[in-house]
């Protein structure tokens, strides 16, 4: 039978685990469904919440279930969502719903095994640029990366203006949208500042004696990081250095670069709607971040960190950034069943922004969709 691991009521005493202990609940009947069957309810000793199985399950709401680890596997190998729905024999919409499902619970295991992960090596970031909706809204969703791990701490996205050759047409088509635009845009630096915060965090739990952060040579990226006290700070103490380096450089393995220039590759490469001039660009921001999101947890604690290697087929970019295997494993082990609960997990604002959807494009309002079971 079923054992409750908590409270789903965050009011509650018996919210947390370790506090879930002794007779704290008992049975309060069943109830049929067509796509779970019989689903036992239960009812909370101490606040009378009523809740269900269904409740800890990452299919809670959900009408059809599909699986989970399919779905991961296909978005992250090149399939469109489309394609997808064709091969799950289901609607693009139920596969958009999943992989969102499926980012918060990426977002939950990169906070678990990042909260107290102590930096051993630099730090990379560069910006990813693409575009949603349309070509008159680019992006630049920034990427901080492990020098030697390759490793994707984080990300945070930045809206740009069209820019490049245009017809006098596409410059007053360009000035018509923008009159048009209903949110503000989130410039490089504003995007920028939430890298600098992450680095901050990770700096403060260096396992080295000295930390260097790569980047190209944006004007943003230096004002940015000139104006963190914490970072001037380290600096001035010999802890902390930046340097800079051309975007011209051939990207090769010698380029400083390499970690964030091998990323954009496999970005490029493993999503279907971040190659270039394709038909399957992101039509919501909210989407591209969560595919994003998903793919991180692919990248850092599925993907093997050399393949062609014989020790490196067996490790994960986690493993060589600092992780425990038997960590990862612990996180991982009931990632496409059991939901985890918003309540439970600490976040980063960057990370927030994406498990809320609350970006959203800038004509329109759709970062203000919150499913009610986000917040639970």
């Amino acid at each position: 039978m079923f054992t409750p691991p908590f409270c789903p009521n965050p009011l509650c005493a018996h919210h947390s685990t370790a506090a879930a202990v002794g007779r704290w609940y008992c049975c309060n009947g069943k109830y049929p469904t067509k796509a779970f069957g019989t689903v036992q309810r239960f009812k909370c000793l101490s606040c009378n919440r009523n809740f269900s199985q269904q409740t800890f399950q990452l299919d809670y709401f959900v009408k059809k279930p599909l699986d989970y680890r399919k779905i991961f596997q296909h978005i992250c190998s090149g399939s469109g969502i489309r394609s997808t729905a064709r091969w799950l024999n289901s609607s693009h919409r139920a596969i958009s719903n999943r992989i969102g499902r499926l980012a918060r619970q990426g977002l939950a295991v990169q906070a678990q095994l990042t909260e107290q992960l102590p930096l051993r090596e630099d730090l990379v970031t560069d910006g990813f640029e693409s575009f949603v909706v349309d070509q008159y809204q680019p992006n630049n969703i920034h990427l901080l990366v492990g020098s030697w791990s390759q490793f994707l701490y984080a990300f945070d996205y930045a809206h740009l203006r069209r820019k490049g050759r245009m017809t006098e047409a596409q410059r007053r088509k360009r000035l018509k949208r923008e009159q048009r635009y209903i949110r503000q845009r989130i410039s490089i630096s504003h995007s920028f500042r939430f890298i600098i915060d992450e680095v901050e965090q990770l700096v403060r739990r260096k396992a080295i004696a000295h930390i260097t952060l790569f980047s190209d040579k944006k004007q943003e990226y230096r004002r940015m990081i000139k104006g963190s006290a914490v970072l001037q700070h380290l600096h001035r103490q010999g802890c902390f250095t930046h340097v800079t380096i051309s975007s011209r450089k051939a990207r090769t393995t010698a380029n400083p670069l390499f970690a964030v220039n091998y990323l954009d590759r496999q970005l490029r490469k493993d999503n279907a709607n971040q190659v270039r001039e394709t038909v399957q660009f992101s039509r919501s921001v909210n989407n591209c971040l969560e595919r994003l999101a998903v793919y991180q947890l692919y990248h850092n604690y599925f993907k093997p960190f050399r393949v062609e290697d014989r020790l490196g087929r067996w490790l994960r970019h986690g493993q060589v950034a600092g992780i425990e295997r038997q960590n990862i494993d612990g996180a991982l082990e009931q990632i496409f069943q059991r939901r985890v609960f918003f309540s439970h997990v600490r976040l980063s604002f960057s990370q927030l922004m994406v498990w809320a959807r609350m970006v959203g494009s800038l004509h329109r309002r759709d970062g203000q969709f919150w499913p009610r079971y986000v917040w639970m």
